[in-house]
């Protein structure tokens, strides 16, 4: 890999698509279709519907795994970028996001109250629903910038 690049290898960058992909697959079937939609007749009323459950275990694991491919962009693919100032706004956008996904996922786990859970809840399910679009200008906008440099760098010699 060349110094002026923070492109990642092929296994690392199907591993951020693939758990990006799952955790928003997994949160909109879980959180709009199956819970707003989904709910089956209950004995007392209305009642989860059953995949809910399993959806939400999919998402809490896909968001485990998160962690860890996430994390693993910051000690090269981060400090690279950073250093050469390259898709600054947009990355510093991401890594907000996802704090902010991080922080609300706790709330909504480990800390919300029935008062505060609508809010935190749609906190988190619009800045993930965002995340998808912005990591894809992301992608785009790095390739882009790349590319410039390199016709740049080739055209000046």
């Amino acid at each position: 890999m060349r110094a002026d690049t923070v492109r990642l290898g092929r296994w690392h960058q199907a591993a951020v698509y693939a758990v990006t992909g799952l955790l928003v697959v997994s949160g909109l079937v879980w959180g709009v279709l199956l819970h707003y939609f989904g709910q089956t007749k209950g004995d007392f009323g209305p009642a989860p519907h059953p995949l809910e459950v399993w959806m939400l275990r999919v998402h809490g694991g896909a968001a485990m795994a998160a962690f860890i491919v996430y994390g693993s962009l910051l000690p090269i693919h981060v400090r690279r970028a950073w250093a050469i100032r390259r898709n600054i706004y947009l990355g510093i956008t991401l890594i907000v996001a996802m704090l902010i996904l991080t922080i609300t996922a706790y709330l909504l786990y480990y800390a919300g109250s029935e008062e505060t859970r609508p809010v935190i809840s749609a906190i988190h399910w619009i800045i993930g629903v965002v995340v998808a679009p912005l990591l894809t200008w992301h992608v785009i906008s790095g390739r882009a910038q790349t590319r410039a440099v390199r016709k740049y760098s080739v055209g000046e010699s």
